[in-house]
């Protein structure tokens, strides 16, 4: 008996030391949250890119090179947010996939078909673009129930089919199938659903919307925008991508202001309300075409003034700095600026300095390049013209507020947003 239990006791501590053995070995070798694996001998010593959707921008996430056997892999510690990617080789080949939670996955292709293992949603998208018709939407849809595969899918679909014109025998019988088409037009796809804005569908839905569906009245215009901010408010993301689209909207609309200034009043409100979450949202959107924090980012920007001298934002002795980066094809940011000015004019004790940064350096003169002519401000460009692709300036500027030390404290689609949030930083002392 005593014997047994000696072996017993033997094995059990194999087996613990054997255990943390291999505990030991994962923690050396920590596996990467996703892995991407290409095949077609045909592409051996080419480039490749994985590229994300976001709204309608494509943006390279990973590159790599296929190898002399034509194998290559990206691969990373990190997870991919969830949506549609696609596979780019520069001239020669493109493919989407969809990426999911489980990012573990193998793409192999030759001159006429592509295969595509691993989780189970990306083979069931890649079938999908295989036979893009109804009756595989409608068998993946329910194969794979309560997935983004499955929302994406039925995002696709319209809510109420196009009606056949010809059946429709006069003005009253068109007007309703309008209407019925209107009311249910976003019933397949939510709004506040932050993965399609992953993929090209979220923004071209929206537009098709606008462009079709709404006269240009100004309280038509107003009523759209309400509920359009209404259906995205689900998300802080969603809802500011919205607001975007829609200021942008309004501004090149002859009868926008009213719903101009009703979005920027209530972007204003959510702003102050949640404005501990701006730099993590924002981050998120405005750094999607690099790795690196949009703090790193603004760090690593190198700014000259209108002499073409270099301007180092860290000489400015202020407590505080508002980066207003702009476009001198903007006309927002122009209107933009007496407000901004003001915010200038209200903290004169040193507390704040301005820095205008000019993104359209490219095309424009040096003297050409200044926004404001105010002693609390000095007029800057970027020395490489990439802030556009950092930040999207094209409509509408965008407001960053550092501290002395150039922490980004918050991120502002407005002067008035800025302003309130300056106006409750006083009340709170």
């Amino acid at each position: 008996m005593l014997q047994e239990r000696k072996i017993k006791y033997r094995k059990a501590n194999i087996l613990l030391k054997w255990c943390i053995f291999m505990q030991l070995i994962c923690w050396s070798f920590p596996i990467s949250a996703y892995r991407i694996e290409i095949s077609d001998a045909s592409f051996s010593g080419m480039p490749v890119f994985l590229a994300g959707y976001y709204g309608d921008r494509v943006s390279v996430m990973d590159s790599s090179q296929f190898d002399n056997t034509g194998h290559a892999i990206f691969s990373k510690d990190q997870d991919l947010c969830t949506g549609l990617y696609t596979l780019v080789i520069p001239g020669k080949w493109t493919y989407d996939i969809l990426i999911a939670s489980e990012q573990r996955i193998s793409v192999t292709k030759d001159e006429t078909s592509v295969w595509v293992s691993g989780n189970d949603q990306t083979t069931g998208y890649a079938e999908y673009l295989a036979q893009p018709n109804e009756p595989v939407i409608q068998k993946l849809a329910e194969q794979y129930p309560n997935t983004f595969l499955s929302d994406y899918l039925k995002a696709l679909q319209p809510g109420v089919p196009s009606p056949d014109t010809s059946a429709l025998s006069d003005m009253k019988q068109m007007l309703k199938a309008y209407q019925l088409r209107k009311k249910n037009f976003f019933t397949n796809i939510n709004l506040s659903d932050t993965r399609l804005l992953r993929t090209p569908l979220y923004l071209e839905q929206v537009q098709f919307y606008v462009s079709k569906f709404i006269t240009q009245h100004v309280d038509t215009l107003l009523r759209e925008a309400v509920r359009l901010m209404e259906m995205s408010s689900g998300s802080y993301e969603t809802f500011f991508f919205m607001s975007d689209f829609l200021t942008d909207y309004s501004l090149r609309s002859p009868n926008g202001s009213k719903m101009h200034n009703y979005l920027i009043r209530n972007r204003a409100l959510l702003t102050s309300r949640a404005r501990s979450l701006i730099p993590q949202s924002f981050g998120l959107y405005y750094t999607l075409r690099d790795e690196k924090t949009f703090q790193d980012q603004l760090s690593s920007m190198t700014f000259s003034d209108t002499e073409e001298k270099s301007f180092d934002p860290n000489q400015i002795d202020a407590q505080y700095r508002i980066f207003y980066f702009w476009s001198s094809d903007c006309p927002r940011c122009l209107s933009d600026v007496p407000r901004w000015q003001s915010i200038l004019t209200k903290n004169r004790s040193g507390s704040c300095f301005g820095i205008a940064v000019n993104t359209k350096t490219n095309v424009i003169k040096p003297t050409e390049r200044i926004l404001a002519y105010d002693p609390l401000c000095v007029n800057v460009s970027l020395s490489e013209n990439s802030c556009q692709n950092l930040f999207f300036i094209g409509t509408y500027s965008k407001i960053v507020l550092t501290d002395a030390s150039g922490n980004v404290i918050g991120i502002f689609g407005s002067s008035a947003s800025l302003d309130n949030f300056f106006i409750r930083f006083r009340q709170n002392g």
